[in-house]
Formats: structure tokens, sequence, C-alpha cells
């Protein structure tokens, strides 16, 4: 700044007559730009931009906000970013494009307020080709709309090179689980899974790479489709981070080939040391030693997914308000995963009344009270029971039951 202050001072002299000349002088138009430049700026940049660009930036501005509702802010936002843009022209053919594949306006408005970008990408060289490669997985219309509306990347990059490969290697994984699946089945396990995970689409090595690793480590099939649908982030890991996973889960006695792995993977690529750790000291508290701890990891790793304090009042209800015994959950901590409200307390008032009214000829095991399906408990524990089952039902949805007749 005092440089410039000096320069200015400097040729002062002889921007500006003085008082011994006769007339006034004109600065050469050389001299002038000398000076002009020493300071940073140009004419042409004294005046930002000319009435023609903001005419257009106008019509651009009215457009956002007109058809594709737009605050003005946001407007003029994208206007200043795109101020090279000369008309609304490939805007407009890009909008009709996308209405001509019957997709709602509010999916449309979704798309461009996400991702304005698309707006002025090419329908014939990026946008139809994209999307003819989805519809050729099965989706069309409206929900090909919902499913880019909030994968816009999907839309932009580049199809031969980042997501052809990466969505069929994905594809293939789900494709190939054993489970013989329809197709249609299979795509919506590809499209879930891409969903959870935008950015995996776009590192085909890594992909590649950590697919590889965990079928080394065993998790093959299935396994390694429902790990993919579930936790899609695994797979986009830099592979020392996912081998540092699995040397975890190793530490605490999963084995290479187990069927637990996985779900030992998966638990500890939700949480850090600190959270895990947290969950232990929870149940350390009630009672548990170091060793049922890791017994029970090993059996139901998931079970150490719930959030401390709901883990803290399962413990209290099932220990010190139903009184069961702690090895119970140490030998079936999947319990822990019930729904006490929607589960547990219907299903433990069937249980008493059955125990009140002898109708079982041995003891009820409580864990596969609490573990089967709706209908196969309905079927086992009230419905079997014809002269009772008005009552058994009654208690199932907690209400006390009918003595008008007994």
């Amino acid at each position: 700044m005092m440089r410039k202050f000096i320069l200015a001072s400097r040729f002062e002299s002889l921007l500006l007559p003085s008082l011994s000349q006769n007339g006034p002088s004109k600065p050469s138009k050389s001299l002038f730009s000398l000076i002009t430049s020493s300071f940073g700026f140009s004419q042409n940049r004294a005046c930002s931009s000319t009435p023609e660009q903001n005419a257009k930036s106008t019509v651009l501005v009215d457009y956002l906000i007109g058809s594709l509702k737009f605050s003005k802010a946001r407007a003029l936002a994208v206007s200043s970013n795109f101020a090279h843009i000369k008309s609304i022209a490939n805007i407009d053919e890009v909008v009709r494009f996308f209405k001509a594949l019957s997709w709602s306006d509010a999916q449309i408005q979704s798309l461009a307020h996400r991702r304005p970008t698309i707006l002025f990408a090419s329908v014939e060289k990026t946008l139809k080709p994209n999307i003819m490669f989805y519809q050729e997985l099965g989706l069309y219309g409206p929900c090909l709309g919902a499913f880019i509306s909030k994968n816009q990347n999907k839309l932009k990059a580049s199809l031969d090179r980042t997501l052809k490969p990466c969505i069929l290697l994905i594809k293939k994984v789900h494709n190939n689980d054993g489970r013989n699946r329809s197709d249609e089945k299979v795509n919506d396990d590809l499209f879930r899974t891409i969903t959870r995970c935008n950015r995996i689409v776009q590192m085909k090595s890594i992909l590649e790479e950590n697919i590889r690793y965990l079928e080394s480590c065993g998790i093959v099939g299935s396994q390694l489709s429902t790990l993919l649908l579930r936790q899609p982030r695994i797979f986009g890991m830099h592979k020392e981070k996912l081998k540092e996973i699995v040397s975890r889960a190793v530490g605490m006695n999963f084995t290479i080939g187990s069927r637990m792995l996985v779900h030992a993977i998966h638990c500890l690529s939700c949480m850090s040391i600190k959270t895990l750790n947290g969950r232990f000291e929870v149940l350390r508290l009630f009672g548990f030693s170091k060793d049922e701890l890791a017994l029970m990891f090993r059996k139901s790793p998931f079970v150490f997914g719930i959030s401390e304090a709901k883990l803290r009042w399962k413990l209290e209800f099932f220990l010190n308000h139903y009184n069961i015994d702690k090895f119970l959950l140490v030998r079936y901590p999947i319990l822990l995963t019930c729904s006490v409200e929607e589960r547990v307390i219907p299903r433990i008032n069937v249980l008493e009344v059955l125990k009140s009214r002898k109708l079982f000829k041995k003891d009820l095991s409580f864990y596969k009270a609490m573990c089967i399906s709706d209908e196969k408990f309905l079927e086992k524990y009230i419905l079997r029971f014809e002269n009772d089952a008005g009552d058994l039902l009654l208690a199932y949805n907690n209400q006390p039951p009918d003595t008008s007749e007994r």
C-alpha cells in the first residue's frame, strides 16, 4: 500500500499541471497505462460488467427463480458463478429433457438446487448416455427421478471411466450371492447400496481391492452382499484401515473364515474404540465380567451398536425389574436388541398367563418366546389354546383378562 502511495506521488507532477506552466497538459496514454497498472486495475476491470452482461445475468436469475423456484440469493450466487453463460437455451433444454422422462417438478427442482452445474451439462454428450445406462438397469420415470435427485453426482460423472465399471462391479457382488434372486431384487439392492454411499461409485480400484481382501478373509456370497448393502462405506475405505478393523476383530477372538467375522467387522467399522469401551463399561456396572463381555461380543457383536442410554435402560429392565438371570443375557445377548415396549412386555404378559394357568407341560423358554417371529409367537403361545386365546390376546395387548364368565 505504501509503495503504491509513493508511486502515485512521484507521478503527480506529471499528471497535474504545475503553477509555473501556462496551461494544463494531458498525460500521455502510455503513462496513464503505466500508472493504472501500478495500482493493480485496468479500464476494463474498473467497469465490472457491461449492460449486455447484466441483461444476460438477469435473464438467468429470472429463470432460476421463476422456473426452478430458487431463492433470489441462491439464483444470484449461481448466476455469478456462471457469468460466462450467454443464454439459457441449454438450461431450458436440460429441464425439458428431465420432464420428458416423467420426472416431477419437485424432483427437477431438488436436483437443480443440490447440483446447479447439471443445468449446464450437455444433454446429448453427458445426460442422455448416463440416463440410458440407469434405464438399462431397470430405473424409469419418477423412480429414476427420485434416485437421481438424491444422487446428483451419478448423473454427471464419466460413464465409461467411473459409473459403469463401479456400478456393474457392485451389481456383480449382489448377483453372485447364491440366493438366486430376480434381476429386479438385485437391482433394488444395487440402488440402495449406491444411495447409501455416494462416493463408492467413484473409486473402482479401492472397491475391487477391498472386495478381494474381504473374500480372502472368508466373507463371500450372501455375507459379502449383505455387508455391501448395509455398510457400503467399508468398501470405500483405504485397505490399511480395513485391515486394522479386521485385526481388531481377530484380537477379540474372531477367526478368519468364521461366520461371525463379518458381524464383528460391521460393528467395529461403525464405532470408535472409545465408543465400544463405553458400552463395555455400562455392562461392567451391571456386574458382567471381562470374560462375559468377550463372550457376549463374540455371540452378538451388533448388540454393542445400541446406545449407552438404551443399553443401560434395557439392562435395568431385564435384571432389576424383571429379575432374569444375568447368565441368560450372557448366553443370549441378542435379547438386548429386542424392543421392550413392542415385543418383550407383551410377550412376558402372555407367558405369565400361561404359567398361572399351567397351560404348558414343560418349562417355557424365555429366549425362544422373545426371539421368534410375531406370527410364530401367536401360533405357538396364543392361538393353539382355544379356550384361553381371548385372555391371552388381551394380555398380549396389555389389557386385563375378561373375568365375566370365570
